[in-house]
Order: C-alpha cells, then structure tokens, then sequence
C-alpha cells in the first residue's frame, strides 16, 4: 500500500515538473499564445459554415499574424500583454456564440454597450456564467504566463524565432492563395467580413461613425419640419396612444393563437383589431424603435439623421404631446425623439444611477391617468415600455406568475420550461397593463385609439438551434413576428368607421414596422407629405409592397435573405405568412439549411 503511494507522488511530482519546464519556456508560452488565440476563429468557422476556401482564409491569416509577430519579439510576453484588447474581443466573440450560436460581434452588438444600462447587462452575465467561466479560464492564464515570460531571464532562441517566421510566411502565402480565389468564386467574401479579428475591427469603426451621425442629429434635423395638418375633427376631443413593446413575440400571445392563454383580457375587448402578420424590420432595439417613430424605413434608413418623429407631426397638428418611457436614458435616437414631446416622464429610477432596477410598466398608469384628467386638448401619448425583457421574471409583479415555476438560474436547454414560464407571465402582465390602459381611454368617452407594436421578438430556444434572446447579427422567425393591434373606441368607431374597417380588412395583411408611423398619423387623420396611405393599416388603399429588414451593416434585404434557415421558413409556413412564392420555394430548396 505504502509502495503505491510512492510511485503515485512520485508520478505526480513527474507531473508537476514536466508542466513547470513547459510553463516555464519561452518557446512553450509562445506556441500557447498562438494556438489560444486562435481559438474564436476555430469557433467561427465551425459556427458559421464558411465554404472551404473561406475557411482556411480565416484561419491562416491570423495564425501567420501572431506568428510573424511572435517570431519578431525576444520574449512573447511583450505580445502578450500588448494583446489584451485582443483577448477582450476574443472573450466577447466567445460569449456570444455561447449565447446566439453564431456569427461574428455585429455593429448592433457594440451600438448596445453603448445603449444598455448596467441592470441589463447584468441580469443576462448572471445567467452566462459557464461562458464566461470558460474565458475567464482560457485568457487570464495567459496574462499571467504573459508576465512570467518578462520575468524570466531566457528568451526565445534564434532558431525557434526563424522557424516562426518561415511557418508564418508560409501561411501568409497559403492563405492569400485561397482568398484570392474566395474573392473570385464566394459571393460577398471580405477579409473584413470573415475574418476575425479584422472583420470585428471594422465593425467597431462602423459603429462609432453611426455614434457620430447619431450625436449630429440635432444639427442635421433642426430644420426639418412636416408640414402636418390635421384635415377631419372630431366633435370633442381626440386622443391616441402609441405603445411599444419590448421583446413581444407574437408565438407567446393568445391573441394570435397561442395555446396558453395570455392575453385573455385584450381577446375580450370589443374594438381590438390583432395585426398577425406584421414582421420587424430591425432585432435591435436601438434601431428598430426609431423606426417604428419616424417615416424612415429600411428602405431609406440614412434619412432618419435629418428627420423628426411622429411627435413632431401631431405637434405641429395641434395635438399636446407626452412621452413615457420605462427605459434608461442611453443617448441614442429613442431619447431625441422622445425630446421633441412636450413633456417626458421617466418611471424607472435613473439620476447619478449606474445600476437601475426597471420598475413594472404598470407603474405608468397613474401618469397616463393623470395626464387624460388635467388636460381638455386633443393627446398623443407614447409609451416605451420595458414589456418582456429578459430578466423575464423582473418584468412583472408576482401577484402575475400564473406560470410557475419561474425562477430561471442558468440559461440552457434544460431550464427552458421555465423561461418560457416567466416569459408567459411577461405577457400576461402586459396584456393586463394594455387592457388598464384602454380603460382609462375608454372612460374618456372621446374619440380614442391605441396602436401596440413590439420593437421585435425574441427567441426562446425553440428549435435545435438553441438560440435565445435577441439583436444577433442574423434574425429568426421568432425575432421578426412581433405582437401588433390597435384598438378603437365606440366613438372613434362611429366618427370613422371606413378607418376601422379597413383595419378589420388588414388583419392578416402582411406588414413591417416600418407601417406604424403612417398607421398612427393615418388614424388621428393627419396629413404631410411624409405620411402615406398605401402604408397605413387604417387605410382601404394599403398596399405596403416587399417586406424588408435592416442587416447589421445597415443595408435593406428582402426578410427572406436576412440570413433565415429552413426552420424558420417552416414556421412562416405554419403560420399561414407563406402567401408569397419565395417562402415555399425556400422550403423546397435543398440549398436552404
């Protein structure tokens, strides 16, 4: 017995010595740099499939970079330290293939840094932890072996440094070889497409030019005006409220067939009219709202930098304008937007606040109440909800967990019956805030309307794909079905019933985002050049034409070329969004995978 335990220490000290000498050479520590920083691409071009000759442009060209540079230093510690905002790409590339399976760190990826607050950010890293437990444990070793290679008095050798540099060049001169014929034979290859680091790099110059047109907005837009006019007038007053949502998917509302029932008070509202087919033209929040408040599209998005909102528009109508907002204020184009209200009110915490908690949306009842009761004018109030955000459970009241359990403590597969659970309670509060909030209007007795629309969907792990959340760099079916009605009182019912109608008629009419704004304008009979009827659902001549959506790069694609996979056209097809031919063609296409 004693024997045994001899040869197993002496075994282990074997070990621990044979790790030491690796450690503790330079040449050891700077094959380990390479082989770890290579690690996101390896990633990559087993998550994004890129035909052979892309991939093994992806792969040469930075494994000849770290080469040729090592094989120029003395100690690769130098390197290696000067590496870290590397690694950190590395580490964020890492975790978000973790989290959408797929694709590179988008445009939309950083503007978010930029627009999410500190309560966001950390109710999703709480629930990434074997993610960044796994870059944590792959890149910190590395720092610390990055300083022990300056602290040790050997260097690399002549030999080893000349044996680097003809590998490197020799896959520098491979890898042009194959992106020359990339080039030639992959439609749309790039090296600042595909390759990583160099395409993330190219997205972080994208997005501090789209900051910069953002932060510009107030000189480029100042002289923009509507022309806006209000050409019918009801007896009394008019007011119209425009809800956006957050993260709703119409697959998780009864209202569009979902077999929970979540919306159980707004399917018993008389006036509701439910929009099914209506499709987001951006994942991200940041630019799909923007959207949804202005008659920018993705057709013409560049145009939003020199345009107003549709506050703007009912402002210049004659209408006292209100924005409400349970978001943070982050600095994008939602808050100048919401600036050209007459009044905003913030209910969620914020002032000197890094960390803010989002309060329910139900909170905004009491000031829409009170805002309908101290004014006699014709009103257009927004609401920027929170809706259902991710931490899903956060989003609403216990008194509305009608689902349980509901408490999620990891993201993953096995845990997706009770995210669904918490998302499923999302709704169904939201469903009860919209129905409080039609209440309030209908107890009014004006001439009242309201329009929901959710900025996108979200994804819940529904398929092998295993994808969650939202704003990836490429869409699914479930981030681009968002919830959308309007609902209309008796007395706007009465005063125009061609307009509800004609929003009886478009029920299951294919739509975008990009029809809200003239849908909105259009129902409180507003006129301007910038308003047009063949886009709004209220309208008998609705004709919206080919439904587009704006990729990260900011290029308007048809929906179906937006990077969807069969499973996705599946579910159009299932439900019944296939009336077009390129759906199914799709569906019979042995290429689509």
């Amino acid at each position: 017995m004693g024997g045994r335990k001899k040869m197993s220490k002496i075994k282990e000290s074997k070990g621990f010595r044979v790790f030491g000498r690796l450690v503790g050479r330079q040449e050891s520590i700077a094959m380990l740099y390479v082989v770890i920083m290579m690690v996101p691409n390896v990633l990559l071009t087993i998550t994004e499939r890129y035909p052979f000759s892309v991939t093994l442009a992806a792969l040469l060209w930075p494994a000849a970079f770290y080469a040729l540079l090592m094989a120029a230093l003395r100690k690769p510690g130098t390197l290696m330290l000067v590496s870290l905002p590397l690694m950190i790409l590395g580490a964020f590339q890492i975790v978000l293939l973790y989290l959408f399976g797929g694709s590179i760190i988008a445009v939309d990826m950083f503007t978010n840094l930029f627009t999410t607050n500190a309560s966001e950010a950390g109710e999703l890293l709480a629930n990434l932890w074997p993610a960044v437990l796994f870059v944590c444990i792959l890149y910190l070793p590395l720092l610390v072996l990055g300083v022990r290679s300056l602290c040790i008095k050997e260097r690399l050798s002549g030999l080893f440094r000349r044996k680097l540099l003809r590998t490197g060049l020799g896959m520098a001169f491979v890898g042009l070889l194959f992106t020359i014929y990339a080039w030639v034979k992959v439609p749309d290859f790039g090296i600042k497409y595909q390759v990583f680091p160099v395409n993330v790099c190219y997205n972080i110059k994208l997005t501090l030019e789209r900051w910069g047109l953002s932060e510009r907005y107030h000189e480029t837009s100042k002289d923009f005006t509507f022309h806006a006019v209000k050409n019918r007038q009801a007896p009394g007053r008019e007011i119209y409220v425009l809800v956006i949502g957050e993260a709703s998917r119409a697959d998780s509302w009864s209202l569009f067939g979902y077999d929970r029932e979540t919306t159980p008070r707004l399917e018993k509202r008389e006036g509701v009219v439910p929009f099914s087919n209506v499709l987001t033209q951006s994942n991200a929040t940041h630019k799909s709202v923007p959207i949804i408040l202005s008659p920018a599209s993705a057709a013409n998005y560049d145009s939003i930098y020199v345009q107003k909102s549709l506050i703007t528009a009912f402002k210049e109508a004659g209408f006292q304008t209100w924005y409400l907002s349970n978001q943070v204020p982050n600095r994008s184009l939602i808050d100048f937007f919401s600036e050209e209200a007459e009044r905003r009110i913030d209910i969620s915490p914020r002032e000197g606040e890094l960390y803010t908690d989002n309060r329910p949306d139900g909170e905004m009842l009491p000031s829409i109440r009170e805002i309908i009761q101290q004014s006699d004018s014709n009103l257009l109030i927004v609401l920027h909800t929170y809706g259902s955000h991710y931490d899903y459970r956060k989003r609403y009241p216990q008194e509305f967990a009608r689902y349980t359990p509901d408490l999620i403590s990891a993201i993953n597969k096995n845990n997706r019956s009770i995210m669904v659970n918490a998302y499923d309670n999302s709704v169904y509060y939201t469903d009860y805030v919209l129905d409080e909030i039609i209440k309030v209007l209908e107890g009014t007795q004006a001439c009242t309307a309201l329009f929901y629309s959710s900025d996108h969907g979200e994804d819940m792990m529904d398929d092998s794909r295993v994808r969650f959340l939202h704003a990836s760099p490429t869409p699914t079916y479930y981030q681009l079905h968002v919830a959308s009605f309007g609902w209309f009182s008796p007395e706007y019912r009465a005063l125009y019933p061609e307009k509800y109608v004609a929003a009886l008629s478009h029920e299951a009419s294919p739509a975008t985002t990009a029809q809200v704004f003239h849908t909105i304008t259009d129902m409180a009979s507003l006129q301007s050049p910038y308003i047009n009827q063949r886009y709004s659902l209220v309208s008998d001549s609705y004709a919206p034409g080919e439904r587009l959506y704006l990729n990260d790069h900011n290029k308007a694609v048809d929906y179906r070329k937006a990077g969807l996979k069969r499973l996705d056209f599946e579910m159009l097809h299932k439900r019944g969004m296939d009336s077009d031919s390129a759906v199914r063609n799709a569906l019979n296409d042995p290429k689509v995978r």
